[in-house]
């Protein structure tokens, strides 16, 4: 409920505070907010649909967590099998035995372990996006030498007229070899930015896993680490930038 200043109460709070605040005084219609002691008066009592929407929206959520077996809160994460279970699951002969602790603590020691995977991710993303720039870089210097190397053979050309047919020969073979080095060199990139988009995607899901509440992190957590602990680094081969047509 909002009154009158702009504060927000349940009804049972603010209902209660009427009934002591009048108990007490010879004003009747008239109580205090009891954060800023601005009057207000009950009839002035609005309900906040949006609130109430949006704890319908986490009740419903809190219900979804519970067990499918027992209908029981996910109090508890079982080592052994790396699930959320509730009390009663512990007692059963499935999870007897088992190594089990309260999910926050559970969460605390595994959240360490996807801080340190998602480091070692964003290292080699890092690594990644290096190598591009790298490849990058030898695409401009590759386009250049072609530029440099056609200019040359233009102009050499240029004072040997008998030899336009021969000039022509080593201009196709010079665009044959330009073509072939730099699909090796945009293969590159493209590799490249697909093993990058691929890092992202598992940086993402740990980030998502990290800052999420702990049964989020601790669901399937075996499985989230697995993906991102067997991502390595596939170094394209080496292109060679030596020109050939000279």
């Amino acid at each position: 409920m909002s009154i009158d200043c702009g504060h927000s109460f349940c009804r049972e709070c603010i209902t209660d505070l009427l009934v002591n605040q009048r108990q007490g005084t010879s004003s009747p219609k008239r109580s205090h907010c009891p954060l800023c002691r601005a009057p207000f008066k009950k009839d002035n009592l609005r309900p906040i649909k949006q609130l109430e929407n949006l704890i319908e929206c986490l009740k419903e959520l809190e219900r979804e967590r519970l067990c499918e077996e027992h209908g029981e809160q996910l109090h508890l994460f079982c080592e052994d099998d790396g699930q959320l279970i509730c009390w009663r699951c512990e007692r059963s002969p499935q999870h007897r035995g088992h190594t089990t602790e309260l999910v926050e603590e559970a969460a605390l020691g595994y959240r360490e372990i996807f801080q340190k995977a998602l480091t070692e991710l964003r290292e080699e993303e890092n690594q990644y996006q290096s190598l591009k720039l790298t490849t990058k870089e030898q695409i401009r210097q590759w386009r250049e030498k072609i530029v440099h190397a056609r200019s040359k053979i233009h102009f050499d050309f240029e004072n040997l007229y008998n030899f336009l047919r021969v000039e022509k020969c080593y201009l196709w073979r010079l665009e044959r070899e330009k073509e072939q080095t730099l699909k090796s060199l945009q293969d590159n990139e493209a590799s490249l930015e697909k093993q990058i988009q691929e890092l992202k995607s598992h940086i993402q899901e740990l980030e998502k896993k990290c800052q999420g509440p702990a049964q989020d992190l601790l669901q399937d957590m075996r499985d989230t680490l697995g993906r991102s602990l067997t991502v390595k680094l596939n170094v394209p081969e080496a292109v060679s930038l030596e020109l050939q047509t000279v």
